[in-house]
């Protein structure tokens, strides 16, 4: 069957103005050695790697990042019953990428629950010791100044596993405070919350926007598990417009590729075949 895939992007910038660049950071990292020296213990239960780098197209860095399981296996699925997984080896699942350096803009296979855009850039971070690049989802410019310029009557948000949130900016960090401590006093594995005027006259606080735009920050960076994003603008009048899914302004492409099999490198190549031809649809930003 047909596999799908999904693409977001990223505008990537550089910590240090001397740093190095992200071309140089990930070959230092894959001409260290072989695999298993770049494995890098990121949390408790995730190993990570950089399992292929491919550098010979100029003005482009692909490759894959490879998330190492010794725990936690699926079973084996027989006509009788299923049964124990008879491997002595640990496992791996990987994420393709491709970073054009022109514009500085990522393309990365989009599956969280695998390798996050967060992981990937925390295993460069402690592979040298110190962070070394920003990475910012790629937005829908116009549609997010639209939202900016809008005063808002109502702000809807739903979360899964809202209890491991990341650290956000000083205007949304009480309502990301709030969840996290809703979803542990009575564990919850989703929370919602929604900030209305109700029947009132005029429009929340502009901080709004900022609570907003930082869950919508934490989505595309793959460390908050969003639901639901939903604001509501204010036409005039207490009179509330349709609301605006915030979560369709992140740049994203999902579709199909014909089933590469099981062999790790022809699924590579398939996979990141189809993120670097996503990317370059989009063009230079």
């Amino acid at each position: 069957m047909p596999k799908t895939v999904t693409v977001r992007f990223y505008e990537i910038g550089k910590m240090a103005e001397n740093g190095p660049s992200l071309r140089t950071a990930l070959q230092q990292i894959f001409e260290s050695g072989q695999a298993g020296d770049r494995q890098v213990q990121l949390s408790e239960g995730f190993v990570g790697r950089l399992e292929r780098l491919t550098t010979n197209v100029a003005g482009y860095v692909s490759g894959e990042m490879l998330r190492v399981r010794d725990t936690d296996f699926p079973c084996e699925v027989h006509a009788d019953q299923t049964r124990t997984l008879n491997v002595d080896t640990p496992l791996g699942d990987g994420i393709s990428f491709c970073f054009r350096e022109a514009d500085s803009r990522l393309a990365i296979q989009y599956d969280p629950r695998t390798f996050s855009p967060g992981r990937m850039f925390d295993y460069i971070s402690q592979w040298n010791g110190v962070p070394l690049f920003t990475y910012q989802p790629a937005i829908d410019d116009q549609a997010i100044q639209r939202f900016r310029q809008q005063p808002l009557r109502k702000l809807t948000i739903r979360l899964a596993s809202p209890q491991h949130l990341a650290a956000v900016e000083d205007g949304a960090a009480p309502v990301v405070d709030a969840v996290q401590q809703l979803a542990e006093d009575y564990d919850a594995p989703t929370v919602s919350i929604e900030l209305s005027m109700g029947r009132n006259k005029g429009s929340l606080a502009e901080g709004t926007k900022l609570v907003a735009e930082g869950f919508l920050q934490m989505l595309g960076n793959g460390t908050a598990d969003v639901r639901s994003l939903k604001v509501t603008p204010d036409s005039g009048e207490g009179i509330e417009n349709e609301d605006i899914n915030l979560l369709d302004q992140i740049l994203s492409d999902r579709d199909e590729i014909a089933s590469p099999g099981n062999d790790p490198a022809v699924i590579y190549t398939a996979v990141s075949t189809f993120v670097r031809q996503r990317l370059d649809q989009h063009g230079q930003g």
